[in-house]
């Protein structure tokens, strides 16, 4: 499915990722977590690696760890992220700190 992909110390980049959560644990090194947007059909799919990985973004008064992937999210599934939206959280998720 198409998502973006945030490497620690790398920008942004679209990309096809796996499309299940089994697919997700193996691509990111661990279990994933996830992590929904208020108002955006989009979700941050993230391990809990604090202890082994670098500092990565900061959002919402916490810091995310080691590789990081923002999905589409529809009715509480895993989908592919819309080209125009993609592209959107590209751009804000290039810094930092990232505000939403």
């Amino acid at each position: 499915m198409r998502g973006i992909l945030i490497d620690p110390g790398c920008a942004p980049e679209i990309r096809k990722l796996p499309n299940t959560a089994q697919g997700l644990n193996a691509f990111l090194g661990g279990e994933v977590q996830i992590y929904r947007f208020g108002n955006v059909f989009a979700a941050l799919v993230y391990t809990h690696q604090a202890h082994q990985a670098m500092p990565n973004r900061h959002y919402i008064d916490r810091w995310y760890y080691g590789r990081l992937c923002i999905v589409g999210w529809r009715n509480n599934r895993m989908t592919d992220l819309p080209a125009d939206l993609a592209e959107e959280l590209c751009r804000r998720w290039a810094d930092v700190e990232v505000q939403i």
